[in-house]
């Protein structure tokens, strides 16, 4: 597990509430593309919702989904059922030197936190996982992957990445376990030496995730082909 020194010197835990599966995926580029501070986003889904990878395709996916809502992320990784999980994103903009961080070694150091925080809050046994205990298969939590949290059979946390020119965008769910509302806190003040709370995004990323939704993640061309009019 990780632990040590905070990966950041401030970080914004922004505090929200549930919404439509569109507007979650809006708001974490929104934050990506205007923040100039790293990011610990927690929010939740308006009603159950499946999110898939965005390599995934939902024609091969066909008859294996419920029947709930279905978003594409950006970033990659396996479908996620989104029903009573807890769900956060890690988002460092370009200007922050740790966005530079390797793709492998980012999910250890995230994942490796994010486990030495739930051993302290009482789930005790979690882990990374290994070569060893890697599955492949499309639905994310039957299938760790290399560096997931897992607690004995169960994987508990696994997440997506995507990186570029605007940084690098880590969303994760966390499942199997239980999370009281200052776990959050806790870990944010493990992530960085200082934390700033907002409860809602600022106006001008607001109004970015609004174009968003529209441009892109409530676009039936987007979830079919990734194809969207940004």
């Amino acid at each position: 597990m990780e632990s040590g020194e905070p990966f950041f010197d401030k970080l914004i835990l922004h505090l929200d509430t549930a919404h439509p599966g569109a507007w979650n995926m809006a708001a974490d580029q929104a934050w990506l593309e205007q923040s100039s501070a790293p990011v610990l986003r927690v929010y939740g889904w308006d009603r159950a919702t499946v999110t898939l990878g965005y390599a995934q395709s939902l024609a091969k996916l066909a008859g294996v989904l419920p029947d709930w809502p279905v978003v594409r992320r950006w970033t990659g990784g396996g479908v996620v059922l989104h029903e009573g999980d807890f769900t956060y994103s890690v988002i460092v903009p370009a200007s922050d030197p740790w966005s530079c961080t390797q793709t492998l070694e980012s999910y250890r150091r995230i994942h490796g936190s994010l486990a030495a925080a739930l051993h302290e809050h009482g789930h005790t046994g979690c882990r990374l996982a290994r070569k060893e205990d890697v599955v492949d298969a499309p639905f994310c939590f039957v299938a760790p992957a290399v560096h997931d949290v897992i607690r004995g059979p169960l994987k508990v946390a696994g997440a997506g990445q995507r990186r570029g020119r605007l940084g690098l965008l880590h969303q994760g769910s966390v499942q199997q376990v239980r999370l009281k509302p200052e776990f959050w806190p806790f870990w944010a003040a493990r992530l960085a030496r200082s934390v700033e709370t907002a409860r809602a995004l600022p106006g001008p990323a607001r109004e970015r995730a609004r174009v968003l939704v529209e441009a892109r993640y409530d676009r039936p061309e987007w979830l079919r082909e990734r194809e969207d009019m940004l």
